[in-house]
């Protein structure tokens, strides 16, 4: 019977000595922009798309498991603006009107992140609470009685996808930049919202669904601890992304 036992122990203790398992943390933030795509806008052209800056800083803590594979969970307070440009009814000014929509709020990720020869991939869903709804309109006030927080869903999931490299570090300290983008799955106007076709906010009959793209670009800073093996096995390749 201890001869039964001895060998299992000796098979797993060579995928023990080769895989390199430990957990990090880290402090990330990302500027970019992002497009609020409803069809309407592009059928009827009532309103004009102008990007506008956007941004995140949060955290995060990061379970890594055989070397290249890692499971991360972000915690990142976040900003997107978004801007149209339109003719209002009786507009005689020759510079168009701008409306300018700006929700803020808390976004939670949880990543699958795939790591090889100093590059990663990453992907998963996002899921967003919004604290905070901004509109500035210089062609008038389109949104009373309304208040613009009255116009958004309360939250939002999407989905996440991204990919950078290792800039440099240490063996237990690195930063990584690289690109990320979100699609949200669901409408971004509430019921209140659609019956105001937001965010064209003029009566066509219409209320198509809107939905947020958003890319940034992101820089990462990770502190790797807690290793159940030792740190030096299989050490990380160093790639300069620019």
């Amino acid at each position: 019977m201890k001869k039964l036992l001895i060998i299992p122990v000796f098979m797993v203790l060579p995928f023990l000595a080769l895989s390199q398992t430990w957990f990090d943390i880290g402090l990330k933030g990302g500027v970019g922009t992002s497009f609020m795509y409803n069809s309407q806008i592009f059928k009827d052209q009532l309103i004009v798309h102008k990007f506008k800056p956007g941004y995140a800083i949060g955290g995060k803590l990061g379970f890594n498991f055989i070397q290249e594979h890692q499971i991360t969970f972000d915690v990142m307070k976040s900003s997107f603006t978004q801007g149209f440009t339109y003719k209002p009814e009786g507009w005689s000014q020759t510079q168009d009107a701008l409306r300018e929509i700006k929700i803020g709020g808390l976004d939670l990720l949880l990543m699958y992140r795939g790591n090889r020869n100093g590059t990663y991939f990453e992907i998963g869903p996002q899921w967003s609470k919004y604290s905070s709804v901004k509109i500035t309109d210089t062609g008038g006030d389109f949104v009373s009685p309304l208040t613009p927080e009255q116009l958004v869903q309360k939250s939002a999931f999407a989905i996440a996808m991204g990919f950078g490299g290792y800039v440099f570090g240490t063996d237990n300290f690195g930063v990584t930049t690289g690109l990320r983008f979100n699609y949200m799955l669901n409408d971004l106007a509430s019921e209140d919202g659609r019956n105001a076709n937001f965010p064209i906010l003029v009566p066509t009959g219409k209320t198509n669904v809107t939905n947020n793209l958003g890319v940034m670009f992101v820089i990462e800073m990770n502190y790797d601890f807690g290793y159940l093996v030792s740190p030096t096995c299989g050490q990380r390749g160093k790639l300069f992304v620019f």
